[in-house]
């Protein structure tokens, strides 16, 4: 199969799936590049780098060391 320049998620049915089977195909899983926790990358980022992140891990972080400092 050929990716030129593919910008969307490509998606198959389970038909097609077969028919790629069939025919040598393998499929592989995802590559996975994630080897650190994102709680642990929090913890090691400054303060001003912990304003700008979003999401409630992030907000835990920041509350966690709200109360090391208290």
């Amino acid at each position: 199969m050929k990716q030129d320049n593919i910008s969307e998620p490509f998606f198959i049915t389970e038909e097609v799936e077969a028919e790629m089977i069939a025919a040598g195909y393998k499929f592989e899983p995802p590559f996975i590049a994630c080897t650190l926790r994102l709680r642990d990358v929090l913890e090691g980022i400054s303060d001003a780098e912990l304003a700008l992140q979003p999401g409630e891990i992030a907000d835990q972080e920041r509350e966690r060391r709200q109360s090391c400092v208290s």
